[in-house]
């Protein structure tokens, strides 16, 4: 029996290669979506599941009310996690982390091991951490073991820097030079891909000694992580932390007129559930994973609403084998049988596609995405276990049940003397289904439609928008640390010689650059007010050019000069005298910092215009309290996407020349670039000799902040195409199936004089009808939709005409040249053909 089912349906597919070509690719292609989807979701939902703790491992967030409001960060106070662990018997050990560069104006790695030429990079995640974090976290050791980060000037490398510096050779106790300190090298690990936790380097925590206040319940830079005890409850432990925080804050709160809370962020739900300030890295998006949860889902309904719609319109040239089974005694389950076996084969056929489809495409898709998922399911073991398998052949039987289980009962229910004279009743329910699932498919189709043209239109916007400097042409060369007095005279001599190339417009020094976030930040408030005025705000080191070669405007007062550098004092500043206060009570003579803030922080601070804060007195903080004259006013600018608001900035002109970036305005075009950063490269090596050129271009590193968006964009474009082409196939046997049921209507109308017009214009009524109901059922979940996802960016774009208008013009022309694709083919046909058997 089950032979002769497969015999039967092999022959049909055989005989209908046409239908049989549209529903496996239909169907392959939208089962190939779903896996590719379905991997990158797995991939984004293993972050960090790789650690042997994570069930127990938490990261602690803080988040402030008041003067210093602003979202939750990522980083907390040093104190937090030793006052944790000595308070709560649940915490069984913590590890603090943080950025070098709070530190550093340079992260600079120096391997001597050839004396002659010494090997120097600056690499960009290097991090301080806890003796316990290695064995908190379950990072795979290719040299050392968990105890690497117990003594000072400790280095933990990554297997890509170590490479870098000591090539094939073991790296485990050689000597770099970071920042001209000698540090041992006692580990090199791998840092898998799917950990937010992504470094280059790590130093001891000893190493920076007790004299760095890392004990103090302010400077809230570090990412603190707890390990639970066995058995520890989160929530009872998180119940405890309002008095914990009262007991050891109360005394800032009160100073600074803010308060703060912390909760506990288990390490398993950071990359897509945590969108928080100063985040460790990039993190991914839970939305996007339901966004692509959908999207697949929508995929592969249009993709079995075809193969539904395209067996139905069968149904007329197998009605008479149905009525000879029948005859034959066949019963309806023997039939039912037969039809589900063609479902199966044309699934398993559909299933071996899709799986040539993933192996061809997969590279593209993550290239596309930025992530290599396969590698990380196969490093999980994900593809061998029994789960997996299961999932496949639970989905296959799914999949034959939802597209087989409508077309066997239409076939099954034929009545055979009926059928057996050529003739076909038509079913009211059965056309009105048929026509409910082109709805659904035009709904779907839509919605896909509207979110890409939305996506893509904010892209434009924000690759477009004036962000109130020109990113363009600017070279960015990372600055190198010295660390002696010799400084001052190389980075002179590099920026003179600079200057000198006939290319170079303007070249400014900084602490930070635009798309980078600003490290430094503190509270200010206006000298006549107390604490209760404190908000708080970013500060950037600049020199006199900075804004005039980011043509940053001036709205009021004037920039900087060399001769207003920031006197930096180690006591306070008493804000009523303005007279610095010595160690022994006394106030000595020391005249106020010259300082520029943008409109941001004007505002915050009270001021009603930009002008009204010129020459006004604000007092601030930097290690120390200090006066600040208020000299200029910056129009605000972007200093970070469009998805942040404009964040308040004070700038000053450091006492110091320990820079962070060198920003160089070129005028170039695409064929002297290349020309152009080989001889800056040259001037950079010739001032200093043992340090790396490190350089990007602002345009592209500004712009890699919307990598994540850009590539959803992409993917979300891509398979909206694969959906449309899906549909169009379901258009397709919608179109063959009506022109089919009335053959002889159109042959009758073109006897009795109808043109091909008129018969093209019948058809497509009805075509026009279903569209308008899909469009008036998905209109309102476009809108809401689009302002759902706009209202992510603090900047962007208004409900345009195309996001609504576009969707179902697009769907309508591809409709109608279906339409006019089928009925012309009908409407050729000889009358006297179509009606030969009446």
């Amino acid at each position: 029996m089950v032979q002769s089912y497969f015999v039967v349906a092999w022959r049909n597919l055989q005989r209908n290669k046409v239908f049989t070509f549209i529903n496996v690719v239909g169907l392959a292609v939208g089962i190939a979506v779903v896996f590719m989807i379905y991997q990158y979701i797995q991939a984004e939902r293993s972050y960090d599941l790789f650690h042997k703790n994570v069930a127990r491992l938490y990261r602690v967030p803080i988040e402030y009310t008041g003067a210093l409001a602003a979202r939750p960060s990522a980083t907390n106070h040093p104190a937090i996690g030793p006052a944790l662990k000595a308070e709560f018997p649940e915490v069984q050990d913590f590890a603090r982390m943080m950025r070098a560069s709070m530190f550093f104006p340079a992260n600079t790695f120096t391997f001597e091991g050839d004396p002659n030429r010494p090997v120097t990079f600056n690499e960009e995640a290097v991090f301080i951490a806890d003796k316990p974090f290695l064995s908190m976290f379950s990072f795979p050791f290719v040299e050392g073991d968990t105890s690497a980060l117990r003594e000072p000037n400790s280095l933990v490398l990554t297997r890509k820097v170590a490479k870098k510096y000591f090539g094939d050779k073991p790296a485990a106790g050689n000597t770099l030079l970071f920042n001209r300190m000698p540090c041992k090298v006692t580990a090199v690990v791998d840092v898998p891909e799917n950990s937010h936790l992504q470094f280059d380097v790590l130093v001891s925590f000893s190493s920076l000694g007790p004299e760095w206040g890392y004990t103090e319940w302010a400077w809230p830079e570090f990412y603190n992580y707890v390990l639970l005890a066995e058995g520890a409850s989160p929530q009872r432990l998180e119940a405890k932390f309002p008095a914990f925080m009262e007991k050891h804050s109360a005394k800032i709160w009160e100073q600074y007129k803010f308060k703060s809370h912390i909760w506990l962020q288990p390490v398993a739900d950071i990359h897509l559930q945590s969108d928080y300030s100063l985040e460790q890295s990039a993190n991914g998006s839970e939305r996007t994973v339901y966004f692509l949860t959908l999207l697949g889902i929508f995929i592969l309904v249009i993709a079995w609403i075809n193969y539904i719609n395209l067996s139905t319109a069968k149904a007329l040239e197998r009605s008479k084998e149905v009525g000879l089974r029948k005859v034959s005694g066949a019963s309806r389950v023997q039939l039912i049988s037969q039809f589900f076996f063609d479902a199966f084969l044309v699934n398993v056929l559909s299933i071996a596609l899709a799986i040539i489809i993933v192996l061809l495409v997969t590279p593209y898709f993550e290239s596309l995405t930025g992530k290599h998922f396969s590698q990380i399911l196969m490093s999980m073991g994900a593809y061998s276990t029994p789960y997996f398998w299961l999932s496949v052949v639970v989905a296959l039987l799914i999949g034959i049940l939802l597209v087989g289980i409508y077309p066997a009962l239409v076939l099954s229910s034929f009545n055979p003397a009926t059928v057996l004279k050529g003739k076909f009743i038509k079913s009211g329910r059965g056309a009105l289904l048929r026509k409910g699932m082109v709805v659904f498919q035009y709904v779907l189709s839509m919605i896909l439609v509207a979110g890409t043209l939305t996506m893509s239109t904010q892209m434009q916007f924000m690759q477009r928008q004036d962000l109130g400097y020109d990113k363009d042409q600017m070279l960015v060369v990372r600055a190198t640390a010295i660390g002696d007095s010799t400084y001052h005279m190389h980075v002179t001599q590099f920026e003179n010689s600079v200057k000198q190339l006939s290319q170079v417009q303007h070249l400014a020094k900084s602490s930070e650059v635009p798309g980078h976030v600003i490290a430094e930040r503190n509270n200010v408030r206006r000298i006549t007010q107390d604490e209760n005025g404190n908000v708080g705000t970013f500060f950037i080191m600049t020199d006199e050019n900075f804004f005039q070669t980011y043509g940053m405007q001036v709205l009021a007062g004037r920039n900087l000069t060399e001769q207003e550098r920031f006197i930096y004092v180690p006591r306070d500043v008493d804000p009523k005298s303005e007279k610095i206060i010595t160690d022994d009570g006394y106030l000595v003579s020391g005249a106020p910092n010259r300082i520029m803030i943008n409109e941001a922080l004007a505002q915050l601070l009270g001021y009603t215009s930009a002008e009204a804060a010129i020459n006004e007195k604000v007092v601030f903080e930097q290690g120390r309290k200090f006066v600040g004259v208020i000299t200029g006013v910056i129009k605000n600018h972007n200093q970070l996407s469009l998805r942040e608001k404009y964040q308040p900035v004070i700038y000053y002109y450091p006492s110091y020349d320990y820079w962070s970036y060198f920003s160089i305005k070129i005028n170039l075009n695409a064929s002297g670039a290349s020309e152009t950063i080989a001889q800056v490269s040259k001037l950079y090596t010739d001032a200093f000799p043992t340090s790396a050129f490190e350089y990007f271009f602002l345009d592209d590193h500004f712009n890699n902040q919307y990598k994540n968006d850009l590539q959803f964009t992409q993917l979300f474009g891509v398979f909206t195409i694969l959906a449309i082409i899906i549909s169009s196939l379901g258009l397709l046997g919608l179109g063959i199936f009506n022109v089919t049921q009335r053959i002889r209507e159109i042959a009758i109308r073109r006897v009795l004089g109808s043109s091909v017009g008129g018969i093209l214009l019948l058809f497509s009524k009805e075509t026009i009808w279903l569209l308008v109901m899909a469009y008036g059922i998905s209109l309102p979940i476009i809108i809401l939709g689009i302002k759902s996802w706009l209202d992510n960016f603090a900047f962007r774009v208004g409900l345009e005409w195309q996001m609504v208008i576009l969707p179902p013009m697009l769907l309508l022309f591809i409709s109608l040249v279906t339409i006019v694709f089928v009925t012309l083919r009908s409407a050729a046909t000889s009358p006297a053909v179509s009606l030969k058997t009446e």
